[in-house]
C-alpha cells in the first residue's frame, strides 16, 4: 500500500509499496525514550510527524 507522511515544515513523503503496521509505529512515536524514526530511508524527529494517511497513486504529491 502506498502512504504520505506529512511533516509540520509542509514536507511530504511518499511511500510507494510500503509495509506498515499502525500498531508498531504508534507505540514508537508514543516511545518517550525515542526521538528519531526511519521512514522510507529517512530519519526524522517522530515530533514533525503531523499525519501517516494511506493514498493511492493518483493522490501522491510529486
Amino acid at each position: 500500500m502506498n502512504y504520505q507522511v506529512q511533516l509540520n515544515n509542509n514536507q511530504v513523503i511518499n511511500l510507494k509499496n510500503a509495509e506498515f503496521d499502525a500498531d508498531v509505529f504508534t507505540a514508537t512515536l508514543n516511545d518517550q525514550k525515542i526521538n528519531f524514526v526511519n521512514i522510507g530511508g529517512a530519519i526524522i524527529n517522530k515530533h514533525i510527524i503531523i499525519s501517516v494517511l494511506p493514498v493511492d497513486d493518483a493522490e501522491m504529491q510529486a
